[in-house]
């Protein structure tokens, strides 16, 4: 049989994932995989599911949120890693699994990883850690880690909202320099975002030219502005015509170079990410994951 290796949170989302491990364990064993699973509620010792994953694995997958799934990332890119990745997405947030249209369906799930089709997507690379999805700084940087378990499993992705809104009246724009293909920009900003898929936080067209497989990261840079303006500018987002903006910066490139006076912290995919300066940049097709 095929040696299938199962990280899980317990923890992600509403916690029922779990309960249903007997369901995956029966399903893969008749679809020829032995499945193994790997209960991950602590990101600090997860390096310990990959003592074995040289033992004949042929695939690795993941349950739970982008945060989840962007830890067990960073380990298979820093062993590099080239077994397939299947995604269960059951977490709060799951903006990488939505851009790939990978639906939090457990059969659904199963019968990907079944079919066996497969992509190479890229990755994203800041200082000596890699995202998936997202890595930023700013007004709603840390809200995914600062909010409150138990609210977010009772309200999914409003707990986060709810503690964007708590934090407005009080955040301070930085001074940020970006340098980019020959480029430089200096601002005030509110809110930084680089890309790799299409969404963060729920916001599902942040970058709608975003494509996960052509080399590129995309950036949205929110400039400090009053409160009316951020407003609209936040229902422009909602229905996908933010850019052009004059609110914002936004473009496309393979690297960037980020410093920021003002040391704000940053977030990869949902969890504390490196201090400034940041060397970001973008690692083509890196990763192969199952896809419908």
């Amino acid at each position: 049989m095929k040696k299938l290796k199962f990280i899980y949170n317990p923890y992600s989302g509403d916690g029922v994932f779990k309960d249903n491990l007997d369901y995956l364990i029966e399903r893969f064993q008749k679809a020829g995989y032995m499945m193994v699973p790997y209960r991950s509620s602590d990101i600090n010792t997860l390096d310990k599911a990959f003592i074995d994953i040289h033992e004949g694995y042929e695939a690795i997958c993941i349950s739970g949120g982008d945060g989840t799934l962007s830890s067990v990332i960073n380990i298979i890119a820093s062993q590099k890693l080239k077994l397939p990745v299947g995604i269960f997405p059951f977490g709060t947030a799951n903006d990488f699994a939505a851009h790939l249209n990978i639906p939090k369906n457990i059969e659904a799930c199963c019968e990907i990883i079944e079919k066996g089709r497969t992509k190479k997507v890229d990755i994203g690379r800041v200082n000596n850690n890699y995202f998936l999805n997202v890595c930023s700084a700013g007004l709603l940087s840390d809200v995914a880690y600062e909010t409150d378990t138990n609210l977010k499993n009772a309200l999914g992705k409003l707990a986060y909202y709810m503690k964007g809104i708590e934090k407005l009246p009080r955040f301070t724009p930085f001074k940020m320099r970006l340098q980019y293909t020959g480029n430089v920009i200096e601002d005030n900003f509110l809110l930084l975002l680089i890309l790799n898929g299409s969404s963060a936080g729920g916001f599902s067209r942040l970058a709608p030219n975003a494509k996960i497989n052509d080399g590129l990261l995309d950036v949205i840079a929110i400039k400090n502005t009053n409160i009316t303006n951020l407003f609209a500018l936040f229902l422009k987002i909602l229905r996908g015509e933010h850019i052009g903006d004059p609110n914002l910066y936004s473009f496309q490139t393979d690297r960037l170079g980020i410093t920021c006076e003002d040391g704000c912290e940053t977030d990869i995919d949902g969890e504390r990410g490196p201090d400034f300066p940041l060397d970001i940049e973008v690692k083509k097709h890196f990763l192969k994951v199952f896809v419908p």
